[in-house]
Protein backbone atom coordinates (compact mmCIF):
# COMPACT_ATOMS: atom_id res chain seq x y z
CA UNK A 1 0.00 0.00 0.00
CA UNK A 2 2.59 2.51 1.10
CA UNK A 3 4.97 1.50 -2.42
CA UNK A 4 1.51 2.32 -4.94
CA UNK A 5 2.01 5.87 -4.72
CA UNK A 6 5.68 5.37 -6.19
CA UNK A 7 4.27 3.01 -9.08
CA UNK A 8 1.78 5.33 -10.68
CA UNK A 9 3.26 7.51 -12.61
CA UNK A 10 5.28 4.81 -14.39
CA UNK A 11 2.37 2.71 -14.71
CA UNK A 12 0.79 5.57 -16.26
CA UNK A 13 3.51 6.39 -18.46
CA UNK A 14 3.69 2.98 -19.60
CA UNK A 15 0.01 1.73 -19.98
CA UNK A 16 -1.61 5.65 -19.69
CA UNK A 17 -3.60 4.19 -17.12
CA UNK A 18 -5.80 6.69 -15.11
CA UNK A 19 -4.71 7.15 -11.11
CA UNK A 20 -8.63 5.80 -10.59
CA UNK A 21 -7.79 2.35 -11.99
CA UNK A 22 -4.40 1.98 -10.42
CA UNK A 23 -5.82 2.64 -7.34
CA UNK A 24 -8.69 0.05 -8.43
CA UNK A 25 -6.57 -2.72 -6.31
CA UNK A 26 -7.08 -1.47 -3.27
CA UNK A 27 -11.16 -2.05 -4.05
CA UNK A 28 -10.00 -5.33 -5.03
CA UNK A 29 -8.58 -5.99 -1.79
CA UNK A 30 -11.60 -4.36 0.08
CA UNK A 31 -14.11 -6.45 -1.85
CA UNK A 32 -12.11 -9.75 -0.71
CA UNK A 33 -10.42 -8.97 2.42
CA UNK A 34 -14.33 -7.59 4.29
CA UNK A 35 -16.07 -11.15 3.91
CA UNK A 36 -13.01 -13.23 4.48
CA UNK A 37 -10.80 -11.85 7.33
CA UNK A 38 -13.12 -13.13 9.95
CA UNK A 39 -12.52 -16.71 8.48
CA UNK A 40 -9.19 -16.01 8.63
CA UNK A 41 -9.48 -15.27 12.12
CA UNK A 42 -10.70 -18.52 12.96
CA UNK A 43 -8.23 -19.89 11.22
CA UNK A 44 -5.44 -18.40 13.65
CA UNK A 45 -7.53 -19.42 16.54
CA UNK A 46 -7.94 -22.86 15.06
CA UNK A 47 -4.71 -23.68 14.01
CA UNK A 48 -1.82 -20.93 15.36
CA UNK A 49 -0.03 -18.10 14.51
CA UNK A 50 2.66 -19.80 13.19
CA UNK A 51 0.79 -22.30 10.92
CA UNK A 52 -0.92 -19.48 8.93
CA UNK A 53 2.20 -16.70 9.03
CA UNK A 54 4.48 -19.06 7.10
CA UNK A 55 2.71 -19.90 3.80
CA UNK A 56 0.87 -16.42 3.95
CA UNK A 57 4.51 -14.60 3.99
CA UNK A 58 5.70 -16.38 0.88
CA UNK A 59 2.68 -16.58 -1.02
CA UNK A 60 2.49 -12.83 -0.97
CA UNK A 61 6.46 -12.17 -2.01
CA UNK A 62 5.78 -14.37 -4.63
CA UNK A 63 2.73 -12.31 -5.95
CA UNK A 64 3.62 -9.12 -4.91
CA UNK A 65 6.99 -9.77 -7.48
CA UNK A 66 4.22 -11.10 -10.00
CA UNK A 67 3.10 -7.43 -10.76
CA UNK A 68 6.03 -7.00 -12.83
CA UNK A 69 4.23 -9.11 -15.36
CA UNK A 70 1.75 -6.50 -15.94
CA UNK A 71 1.02 -6.04 -19.88
CA UNK A 72 -1.29 -3.30 -20.62
CA UNK A 73 -4.57 -5.47 -19.93
CA UNK A 74 -6.34 -3.72 -16.79
CA UNK A 75 -8.07 -7.37 -16.76
CA UNK A 76 -4.38 -8.77 -15.60
CA UNK A 77 -4.04 -5.78 -12.80
CA UNK A 78 -6.65 -6.83 -11.36
CA UNK A 79 -6.00 -10.35 -11.06
CA UNK A 80 -3.40 -9.90 -9.73
CA UNK A 81 -4.92 -8.20 -7.16
CA UNK A 82 -7.05 -10.72 -6.71
CA UNK A 83 -4.58 -13.39 -6.18
CA UNK A 84 -2.56 -10.75 -3.71
CA UNK A 85 -5.41 -10.00 -1.68
CA UNK A 86 -6.36 -13.68 -0.78
CA UNK A 87 -2.79 -14.60 0.26
CA UNK A 88 -2.47 -10.76 1.96
CA UNK A 89 -5.61 -12.43 4.59
CA UNK A 90 -3.00 -14.16 6.11
CA UNK A 91 -0.65 -11.80 7.65
CA UNK A 92 -2.50 -9.27 8.78
CA UNK A 93 -2.23 -7.95 12.11
CA UNK A 94 -4.31 -10.47 13.91
CA UNK A 95 -1.62 -12.87 12.96
CA UNK A 96 0.90 -11.08 15.34
CA UNK A 97 -1.15 -9.48 18.18
CA UNK A 98 -2.63 -13.12 19.76
CA UNK A 99 0.68 -14.33 20.99
CA UNK A 100 1.72 -11.43 22.03
CA UNK A 101 -1.87 -9.91 24.09
CA UNK A 102 -1.47 -13.43 25.90
CA UNK A 103 1.40 -13.09 26.84
CA UNK A 104 1.41 -9.60 28.12
CA UNK A 105 -0.81 -7.90 30.60
CA UNK A 106 0.43 -5.25 32.64
CA UNK A 107 2.16 -3.80 29.96
CA UNK A 108 0.11 -5.32 26.80
CA UNK A 109 -0.27 -1.45 25.21
CA UNK A 110 3.41 -1.78 24.82
CA UNK A 111 3.77 -4.83 23.64
CA UNK A 112 1.80 -3.79 20.82
CA UNK A 113 3.05 -0.93 19.97
CA UNK A 114 6.51 -2.45 19.90
CA UNK A 115 4.89 -5.03 17.67
CA UNK A 116 3.01 -2.69 15.81
CA UNK A 117 6.38 -0.61 15.31
CA UNK A 118 7.47 -2.91 12.43
CA UNK A 119 4.41 -1.87 10.41
CA UNK A 120 5.60 1.91 10.65
CA UNK A 121 9.19 1.01 9.72
CA UNK A 122 8.16 -0.76 6.91
CA UNK A 123 5.93 2.45 5.71
CA UNK A 124 8.91 4.49 6.53
CA UNK A 125 11.25 3.18 4.40
CA UNK A 126 9.34 1.22 1.65
CA UNK A 127 8.73 4.43 -0.26
CA UNK A 128 12.75 5.56 -0.71
CA UNK A 129 13.37 2.33 -1.03
CA UNK A 130 10.70 2.02 -4.16
CA UNK A 131 11.60 4.90 -5.51
CA UNK A 132 15.50 4.15 -5.69
CA UNK A 133 14.58 0.79 -7.34
CA UNK A 134 12.47 2.52 -9.68
CA UNK A 135 15.39 4.52 -10.41
CA UNK A 136 17.82 2.08 -11.05
CA UNK A 137 16.11 -1.01 -11.89
CA UNK A 138 12.89 0.28 -13.70
CA UNK A 139 9.60 -0.32 -12.29
CA UNK A 140 9.63 -4.46 -12.70
CA UNK A 141 12.49 -4.88 -11.24
CA UNK A 142 11.49 -2.45 -8.09
CA UNK A 143 8.44 -5.46 -7.60
CA UNK A 144 10.52 -8.09 -7.63
CA UNK A 145 12.98 -6.91 -5.64
CA UNK A 146 10.69 -5.69 -2.95
CA UNK A 147 8.47 -8.79 -3.36
CA UNK A 148 11.69 -11.34 -3.15
CA UNK A 149 13.87 -8.73 -1.02
CA UNK A 150 10.80 -8.40 2.05
CA UNK A 151 9.31 -12.34 2.14
CA UNK A 152 13.47 -13.15 2.12
CA UNK A 153 13.60 -11.03 5.10
CA UNK A 154 10.55 -11.67 7.04
CA UNK A 155 11.02 -15.89 6.26
CA UNK A 156 14.76 -15.50 8.25
CA UNK A 157 12.80 -13.92 11.01
CA UNK A 158 9.46 -16.00 11.32
CA UNK A 159 10.76 -19.78 10.44
CA UNK A 160 13.18 -19.86 13.42
CA UNK A 161 12.13 -17.33 15.56
CA UNK A 162 8.29 -17.62 15.98
CA UNK A 163 7.91 -19.77 18.15
CA UNK A 164 5.46 -19.22 20.73
CA UNK A 165 6.29 -21.33 23.38
CA UNK A 166 4.00 -22.45 26.34
CA UNK A 167 3.39 -19.94 29.44
CA UNK A 168 1.53 -19.01 32.18
CA UNK A 169 -2.09 -18.25 31.15
CA UNK A 170 -2.86 -14.56 31.38
CA UNK A 171 -6.04 -12.34 31.13
CA UNK A 172 -6.48 -8.30 31.63
CA UNK A 173 -7.56 -9.40 35.38
CA UNK A 174 -4.10 -10.38 35.88
CA UNK A 175 -2.53 -13.98 35.59
CA UNK A 176 -3.85 -17.44 35.80
CA UNK A 177 -1.20 -19.77 38.26
CA UNK A 178 0.54 -21.94 36.93
CA UNK A 179 -1.01 -24.72 38.28
CA UNK A 180 -4.18 -24.12 36.98
CA UNK A 181 -4.17 -26.17 33.87
CA UNK A 182 -6.95 -26.56 30.85
CA UNK A 183 -7.81 -22.99 31.38
CA UNK A 184 -7.23 -19.99 28.34
CA UNK A 185 -7.87 -15.93 28.62
CA UNK A 186 -11.84 -15.10 28.71
CA UNK A 187 -13.31 -13.18 26.31
CA UNK A 188 -16.89 -12.63 24.70
CA UNK A 189 -17.81 -14.89 21.73
CA UNK A 190 -18.13 -13.61 18.26
CA UNK A 191 -22.04 -13.36 18.61
CA UNK A 192 -21.46 -11.19 21.76
CA UNK A 193 -18.66 -8.77 20.06
CA UNK A 194 -21.85 -8.21 17.42
CA UNK A 195 -23.98 -6.81 19.84
CA UNK A 196 -21.59 -5.67 22.01
CA UNK A 197 -21.59 -1.24 21.60
CA UNK A 198 -18.31 -0.58 22.23
CA UNK A 199 -16.38 -2.63 19.60
CA UNK A 200 -19.20 -1.48 17.46
CA UNK A 201 -18.45 2.00 18.33
CA UNK A 202 -14.51 0.89 17.94
CA UNK A 203 -14.78 -0.97 14.75
CA UNK A 204 -16.76 2.62 13.25
CA UNK A 205 -14.18 4.68 14.44
CA UNK A 206 -11.50 2.79 12.40
CA UNK A 207 -13.62 2.38 9.25
CA UNK A 208 -13.92 6.48 8.73
CA UNK A 209 -10.49 6.93 9.61
CA UNK A 210 -9.09 3.95 7.74
CA UNK A 211 -10.99 5.48 4.44
CA UNK A 212 -8.45 8.50 5.14
CA UNK A 213 -5.06 6.67 6.33
CA UNK A 214 -5.09 3.79 3.62
CA UNK A 215 -6.20 6.75 1.06
CA UNK A 216 -3.30 8.85 2.50
CA UNK A 217 -0.79 6.12 2.91
CA UNK A 218 -1.34 5.08 -0.96
CA UNK A 219 -1.44 8.77 -2.52
CA UNK A 220 1.27 10.49 0.04
CA UNK A 221 4.06 10.97 -2.35
CA UNK A 222 1.93 12.07 -5.35
CA UNK A 223 0.19 14.68 -2.34
CA UNK A 224 3.37 16.01 -1.81
CA UNK A 225 4.57 16.58 -5.10
CA UNK A 226 1.17 18.17 -5.87
CA UNK A 227 2.00 20.45 -3.21
CA UNK A 228 5.12 20.87 -5.08
CA UNK A 229 7.81 19.06 -3.89
CA UNK A 230 10.16 16.88 -6.20
CA UNK A 231 9.63 12.88 -6.11
CA UNK A 232 13.15 12.39 -4.40
CA UNK A 233 11.76 15.03 -1.32
CA UNK A 234 8.40 13.94 -1.66
CA UNK A 235 9.52 10.24 -0.91
CA UNK A 236 11.73 11.54 1.87
CA UNK A 237 9.25 13.11 3.96
CA UNK A 238 7.46 9.98 3.46
CA UNK A 239 10.07 8.72 5.91
CA UNK A 240 9.07 10.87 8.25
CA UNK A 241 5.32 9.77 8.52
CA UNK A 242 6.92 6.76 9.58
CA UNK A 243 8.83 7.34 12.40
CA UNK A 244 6.74 9.74 13.76
CA UNK A 245 4.37 6.65 14.08
CA UNK A 246 6.58 4.63 15.50
CA UNK A 247 7.02 7.18 18.46
CA UNK A 248 3.68 7.71 18.93
CA UNK A 249 3.16 3.78 19.05
CA UNK A 250 5.64 4.05 21.84
CA UNK A 251 3.98 6.73 23.99
CA UNK A 252 0.24 5.19 23.34
CA UNK A 253 1.05 1.62 24.42
CA UNK A 254 2.50 2.96 27.73
CA UNK A 255 -0.10 5.52 28.37
CA UNK A 256 -2.91 2.95 27.83
CA UNK A 257 -1.51 0.52 30.55
CA UNK A 258 -1.64 3.08 33.11
CA UNK A 259 -4.38 4.99 31.87
CA UNK A 260 -7.91 4.63 30.95
CA UNK A 261 -8.49 7.85 29.31
CA UNK A 262 -11.69 8.64 26.93
CA UNK A 263 -9.48 11.77 25.38
CA UNK A 264 -6.88 9.43 24.65
CA UNK A 265 -8.31 7.29 21.83
CA UNK A 266 -10.03 11.24 20.50
CA UNK A 267 -6.96 13.15 20.41
CA UNK A 268 -5.47 9.99 18.97
CA UNK A 269 -8.10 9.63 16.26
CA UNK A 270 -8.94 13.14 15.63
CA UNK A 271 -5.02 14.60 15.55
CA UNK A 272 -4.59 14.06 11.85
CA UNK A 273 -7.35 16.94 10.74
CA UNK A 274 -4.35 19.56 12.22
CA UNK A 275 -2.04 17.50 9.98
CA UNK A 276 -4.41 17.93 6.50
CA UNK A 277 -5.22 21.30 7.93
CA UNK A 278 -1.18 22.21 7.48
CA UNK A 279 -0.81 20.72 4.61
CA UNK A 280 -3.41 23.01 3.26
CA UNK A 281 -2.11 25.97 4.44
CA UNK A 282 1.09 24.74 3.15
CA UNK A 283 1.24 26.71 -0.35
CA UNK A 284 4.59 25.19 -1.02
CA UNK A 285 6.75 25.36 2.37
CA UNK A 286 8.83 22.34 3.18
CA UNK A 287 8.35 22.91 6.76
CA UNK A 288 4.60 23.26 6.62
CA UNK A 289 4.62 19.94 4.63
CA UNK A 290 6.85 18.16 7.08
CA UNK A 291 5.20 19.74 9.89
CA UNK A 292 1.99 18.33 8.50
CA UNK A 293 3.33 14.83 7.80
CA UNK A 294 4.59 14.44 11.09
CA UNK A 295 1.33 15.45 12.71
CA UNK A 296 -0.68 12.94 10.28
CA UNK A 297 2.03 9.83 10.98
CA UNK A 298 1.36 10.51 14.98
CA UNK A 299 -2.16 10.67 14.68
CA UNK A 300 -1.91 7.18 12.76
CA UNK A 301 0.33 5.63 14.48
CA UNK A 302 -1.60 5.74 17.57
CA UNK A 303 -4.87 5.16 15.77
CA UNK A 304 -3.77 1.74 14.78
CA UNK A 305 -1.86 0.91 18.12
CA UNK A 306 -5.49 1.85 19.85
CA UNK A 307 -7.89 0.08 17.69
CA UNK A 308 -5.76 -3.23 18.37
CA UNK A 309 -5.67 -2.45 22.24
CA UNK A 310 -9.13 -1.18 22.46
CA UNK A 311 -10.30 -4.21 20.83
CA UNK A 312 -8.18 -6.86 23.05
CA UNK A 313 -9.09 -4.78 25.89
CA UNK A 314 -13.04 -4.61 25.16
CA UNK A 315 -13.47 -7.99 23.38
CA UNK A 316 -10.81 -10.50 25.25
CA UNK A 317 -8.57 -13.19 24.06
CA UNK A 318 -11.03 -15.86 24.01
CA UNK A 319 -12.00 -15.14 20.61
CA UNK A 320 -9.76 -12.44 19.39
CA UNK A 321 -8.90 -13.65 15.95
CA UNK A 322 -12.49 -13.47 15.36
CA UNK A 323 -13.47 -10.35 16.59
CA UNK A 324 -10.35 -8.91 15.22
CA UNK A 325 -10.95 -10.29 11.96
CA UNK A 326 -14.31 -8.77 12.04
CA UNK A 327 -13.46 -5.77 12.60
CA UNK A 328 -10.15 -5.39 10.94
CA UNK A 329 -12.75 -6.49 7.44
CA UNK A 330 -14.39 -2.98 8.05
CA UNK A 331 -10.80 -1.52 7.90
CA UNK A 332 -10.55 -3.72 4.73
CA UNK A 333 -13.73 -2.56 2.89
CA UNK A 334 -12.01 1.39 3.82
CA UNK A 335 -9.14 0.68 2.67
CA UNK A 336 -10.11 -0.21 -0.72
CA UNK A 337 -12.94 3.03 -0.68
CA UNK A 338 -10.30 5.70 0.26
CA UNK A 339 -7.44 5.46 -2.32
CA UNK A 340 -9.96 4.65 -5.39
CA UNK A 341 -11.38 7.76 -3.63
CA UNK A 342 -8.55 10.14 -3.30
CA UNK A 343 -7.79 9.22 -7.29
CA UNK A 344 -10.94 9.76 -9.24
CA UNK A 345 -10.69 13.33 -6.88
CA UNK A 346 -7.08 13.35 -8.63
CA UNK A 347 -8.59 12.80 -11.77
CA UNK A 348 -11.43 15.02 -11.54
CA UNK A 349 -10.06 18.00 -10.04
CA UNK A 350 -6.40 17.74 -11.07
CA UNK A 351 -5.46 17.97 -6.97
CA UNK A 352 -5.85 16.82 -3.84
CA UNK A 353 -7.38 20.27 -1.99
CA UNK A 354 -10.50 18.64 -1.91
CA UNK A 355 -9.54 14.97 -0.04
CA UNK A 356 -7.32 16.83 2.78
CA UNK A 357 -10.68 19.04 3.11
CA UNK A 358 -13.02 16.47 3.66
CA UNK A 359 -10.49 14.51 5.62
CA UNK A 360 -10.82 17.21 8.39
CA UNK A 361 -14.34 17.32 9.66
CA UNK A 362 -13.97 12.98 8.92
CA UNK A 363 -11.35 12.78 11.44
CA UNK A 364 -12.80 14.51 14.23
CA UNK A 365 -15.98 12.36 13.94
CA UNK A 366 -13.67 9.00 14.11
CA UNK A 367 -12.42 11.08 17.46
CA UNK A 368 -16.00 11.19 18.62
CA UNK A 369 -17.18 7.69 18.14
CA UNK A 370 -14.44 6.88 20.51
CA UNK A 371 -15.03 8.88 22.67
CA UNK A 372 -16.35 7.45 26.54
CA UNK A 373 -16.28 4.13 25.35
CA UNK A 374 -16.43 3.18 29.26
CA UNK A 375 -14.66 1.04 31.79
CA UNK A 376 -12.39 -2.05 30.76
CA UNK A 377 -14.33 -5.26 31.09
CA UNK A 378 -13.04 -8.14 33.36
CA UNK A 379 -12.91 -11.45 31.48
CA UNK A 380 -12.04 -14.16 33.78
CA UNK A 381 -10.40 -17.46 32.45
CA UNK A 382 -12.15 -19.98 31.14
CA UNK A 383 -11.60 -24.07 30.82
CA UNK A 384 -10.06 -24.97 27.60
CA UNK A 385 -12.28 -26.00 24.66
Amino acid sequence: MTTLGLFMQPLQTEFGWSRTTISLGTTVLALLVTPLTPFAGALVDRFGSRAVAIPGLALCGVLFSAFSLLNGAVALWIGLWVAYSLASLLIRTMVWNPPVSTVFVANRGLAIAILLSGMSIASSFSPMLAHALIENLGWRGAYIGIGLGWTGVALLLVVPFFRIKQTPVTSNVGSVPADAPGTVPGGLSGKQALRNAAILRIGAAGLVATILSSAYSVHSVPIFVSLGLERGEAAGIAVIYGIAGIASKIVVGSIADRVNSSFLPFSALALPALGYAALLASGGSLAMIFAGAVIIGIGSGATLHLIMYLTTQYGGLLNFGKIYGSVSAMFGLAAGVGPITAGWIFDTTGDYKLYLMIGIPMFVIAGLLAFKLGPYPKFEPVPAR
